[in-house]
Formats: structure tokens, sequence, C-alpha cells
């Protein structure tokens, strides 16, 4: 035998071939970089939304959902007719009244199934054993909580977006206009958003997808309710001491307040929590009274040429001024609960009060959040 001579192999050779413009040596230099902090939200999304739709409950809940619906505006319409002639003022005042009847009843719709669809998004990772196969995928934590949060809003949104044409009916009467349509379900849209963001993070917090729901409905009611309450039990208290009321701060949460200062632009009506905050932003005087400015002193007239009126006179207010500010709050919520599910998502790395260097790779490559 002979022996054979040695074969160099140059670090050419180990490169396979490819088309030029320097393409093998790009995909290896973006090989191993971040995805990014928001790929995958699409995937996660679109695959939790094809396992919540797939079979029939979803569709038969929708249908019962819009039946109920449909029968209380037909009863409605129905019942006004052994009463009226629609007329031209009767049949603005029911438009108005189908308006207000659909934006009240999604808010409670948001309030109550916001929690319960975005509660267990996480905590069922956790239960089926799936989540570690969820934390080593190249997405980050915060694409897989958006991810997550988009998938359970998402039924919510069809459930809620299925009510427009119920609540279009309102136009065939008057009454309505369609900013005042869009101006509602704009903050139906944030409401929920908000609401499902602290659902996300008590799903992300806990392992279990029962606490995690109590959890939610817990904290839900506590801002949306347990701030209210304290607001009108202060204002009752300074309305009896006479003094200024409470900061109306506390009402901001509460989306039925909300809702009413959106009814209030739209319809001129229901203003009671602008009629509420005007009455409780000063001392009330102790006999001042107020109204038509002064009337001189005779028979039927009031001495000295007082004025008449008195502190119970309602005062004049115009929607549009308060609900704003409830989607200034939600928007704050959801950043600070997005945010604190994404760090409770995160299996390498939690913020900590205390700043330090962030651990990086071998290669250069910045650990996923």
């Amino acid at each position: 035998m002979t022996d054979a001579a040695p074969v160099k192999v140059s670090p050419a050779a180990t490169v396979p071939d490819a088309p030029a413009g320097g393409a093998p040596a790009a995909a290896l230099a973006t090989a191993g970089r971040d995805p990014g902090r928001f790929a995958g939200v699409t995937a996660i999304w679109v695959r939790e939304l094809r396992g919540r739709m797939r079979g029939k409950r979803a569709f038969i809940f929708i249908t019962v959902y819009l039946s109920i619906l449909v029968g209380l505006f037909w009863a409605a319409l129905q019942g006004g007719r052994e009463f009226w002639t629609i007329g031209a003022l009767e049949s603005v005042s029911f438009g108005r009244g189908v308006y207000v009847a659909v934006m009240y009843i999604e808010t409670l719709v948001i309030v109550a199934l916001a929690p319960a669809y975005t509660a267990g998004l996480i905590s069922q990772e956790r239960e089926k054993q799936t989540f570690d196969l969820l934390a080593v995928t190249p997405i980050s934590s915060l694409a897989i909580v958006v991810g997550k949060l988009l998938s359970g809003l998402s039924y919510l949104a069809l459930i809620v977006g299925a009510s427009i044409p119920i609540a279009s009916v309102a136009f065939l009467f008057g009454g309505v206009d369609v900013v005042d349509l869009v101006r509602g379900y704009a903050l139906l849209i944030v409401t929920g958003i908000g609401i499902g963001s602290v659902g996300v993070w008590c799903s992300a917090a806990m392992k279990r997808s029962q606490p995690a729901t109590v959890s939610a409905f817990v904290i839900t009611a506590l801002l949306v309710l347990g701030a209210s309450g304290s607001w009108i039990i202060l204002a009752a208290r300074a309305s009896n001491e006479r003094e200024a009321g409470p900061p109306e701060a506390l009402l901001y949460l509460n989306p039925f307040a909300a809702m009413s200062d959106v009814i209030c632009e739209g319809t001129g009506s229901g203003c009671f929590v602008g009629e509420s905050l005007a009455r409780t932003s000063e001392p009330v005087p102790e006999a001042q009274p107020i109204g038509l400015g002064p009337v001189p002193a005779g028979p039927g007239g009031p001495p000295d040429g007082q004025q008449f009126g008195g502190p119970f006179a309602q005062p004049v207010v115009e929607g549009g001024g308060f609900w704003p500010k409830t989607v200034l709050t939600y928007v704050l919520l959801t950043a600070i609960a997005l945010f604190g599910a994404a760090q409770s998502v995160s299996p390498t790395r939690r913020w900590r009060w205390s700043g330090g260097k962030r651990p990086q790779l071998d290669s250069g490559g910045a650990i996923d959040d």
C-alpha cells in the first residue's frame, strides 16, 4: 500500500457555495441575534384564537347572546307601541334609549367577561406543563404576554362587535350620531384592554387558573366598584359637613361613570356623574341661595332684595370632560400590568430596585426578556 498524500482543506471550502452578494456571511452574522421584542406575537395570537374558536361552544354562545339583545330590543319596541304612536320626538327618544341600553350592556359584558377570558391564559400553560416549552422559544416575555392578551380579547371583541348592528338601529330613529357610537366603542376597547391586562398579570403571577381567576375578579371589583363606593361615602360625608368633596380621581377606573359621560356628551341626558362632580367640587354654602337674580322687596318677593333659588339648584353640566381621563388612566394601568406580567413570565431576568449589569451571552447576544 502506498500512503496517500494528506489533503489540505482551506477555510473557504467549509462554507457552501452561494450566490454572490455575501449572503452566507450575512446569515452567519445575523445568526443568534435577538429576533425582536415583539416577534412571535402573531404566532401566539393565531394559535390561541384557533383553539378558542374550534368547536361549537363559541358560536352557540354568540348566537344566544345576540338573541337576548334582539329580544330585549323587540320587547321594548312592542311595549312602546302600546302606549304611544311613534312620532318625531318619540322616535328620537327611542333611538337614544336603544343607544344608552346597548352601551351600558356592553360595559357590563366587558367588566364581567374580560377577567374570565384572560385570567387563565398563562396559568393553563403551567397546569398543562407546556410553559417551559413556551419559555425556551426565541420569543420575548413581553411578546408572550401581548400575544396571550390579544388571543383572550379577540373573542371578547367578537362578542362586543356583534352588537354594533343592534346599536346602529338607533340611527333609524335618530337622536344619535356616528361619532357618538364610535366614542362609546372606543371607550369599551380601552376598558377591555385595561381589565384584560390585569387578568393576564394575575395569570402570569400564579400557577393555578382558579386562584388567578378569583384574584382577577377581586382586583377588578376593587378598581371598578371599590374606589367608586369610597367616593360616594366620602361625598356624602363632605355634603353633611359642608366641605369640599373627595377627588374625582377615585372615579377614573369606573367604566360606567365614563360611559355615562359619553352618553351625556352625545344625548345630553344621563349626566349624573358630571352633576355629582359639580356639586361636590366646592363647599356648599349654608344659606346663600342662588338663581334668578335680585328681586325688589315687596309683596310676594323675598325681603331685602334676596335672590330666588337655593343650594339645591341643579348645576348645568356638559359631557365630554370626564371620559378622556378614564381612557388615560386605563392606558397607564395597561402599561403597568403588562410590565408586571412580562416580569412574572421571564425565567432569566427579573426587574429589581437595585441597578445592575444585564447578563449577556458569550456570543454577544442579549438574553431574551
